[in-house]
């Protein structure tokens, strides 16, 4: 399907914050993403799955930075708590074989990584999203920086749940032998809740509250972007694959009419 094309000003007339990230959600459809399409369809192999996954391990150790500058921005202890656990649970309390880049490690040998593999530089996209993220953490008022945060946190909820499903279904790991997106399924429900009320403040007040919507979108925009970036080219896709993408943007055209 074609990239969303959500206005702030759309987002920015909603009620409350919630609302508004109700109707980035709708807009920023991971089901109908063709990432996600691609990897439902029957003739995707577990060695091609695996080969998208790998550059993403790199998003999730960048991730806590981005938290991070948000945190560093905070100016009130009080509200800072909920940011600091956050990215205390991103570091495992200090347990590094607890910590979110190392359960996505155990993701990944559990799908087949090898130490090779393992061994391949960060792609440019990543590193793009990365820098993209962080920047305007740094960057932006707190409120702004959490909307985006707290926007992907939502996000991969529903993200987490329809991988985890996938690779359940196509027994493409061993039972019990990964836990990121089983956990991250859960976890990041409370993540996204609590960035979303450290935005709220910010959503609440007029002169403040076309930012945290742009926030909200930009959150939104740079996760589907990340995705389209890990989806091998078209000319790597099986033909049937691509009429399949090709069926699904027509439907996402139809629906958006």
């Amino acid at each position: 399907m074609p990239k969303p094309n959500l206005l702030w000003g759309r987002v920015a007339i909603k009620e409350t914050i919630w609302d508004a990230v109700d109707s980035v959600a709708r807009a920023y459809d991971f089901e109908r993403h063709p990432y996600f399409v691609w990897a439902a369809a029957a003739e995707t192999t577990r060695e091609e799955f695996l080969a998208t996954q790998l550059p993403f391990r790199f998003a999730v150790e960048a991730f806590s930075q981005s938290l991070a500058a948000v945190l560093a921005r905070m100016p009130r202890v009080e509200d800072r708590i909920h940011v600091a656990e956050n990215v205390a649970e991103e570091h495992g309390h200090g347990n590094l074989a607890g910590s979110h880049k190392y359960t996505f490690l155990e993701y990944l040998r559990a799908l087949g990584a090898e130490d090779a593999h393992l061994e391949e530089p960060c792609p440019i996209w990543v590193t793009a999203f990365n820098h993209a993220l962080r920047n305007l953490c740094l960057a932006q008022q707190y409120e702004v920086g959490a909307a985006a945060l707290g926007m992907i946190e939502h996000l991969y909820t529903h993200v987490s749940a329809s991988i985890a499903r996938l690779i359940a279904e196509r027994d493409w790991v061993p039972p019990d032998s990964q836990r990121h997106y089983a956990t991250h399924e859960v976890l990041d429900v409370e993540h996204a809740r609590e960035l979303l009320e450290v935005a709220e403040p910010g959503w609440q007040a007029a002169r403040t509250r076309s930012y945290v919507a742009l926030g909200l979108l930009l959150g939104a925009y740079h996760f589907w972007t990340l995705y389209e970036d890990l989806l091998p080219g078209t000319e790597a896709l099986d033909p049937s694959v691509a009429a399949l993408l090709e069926a699904k943007e027509l439907e996402a055209r139809k629906d958006d009419a």
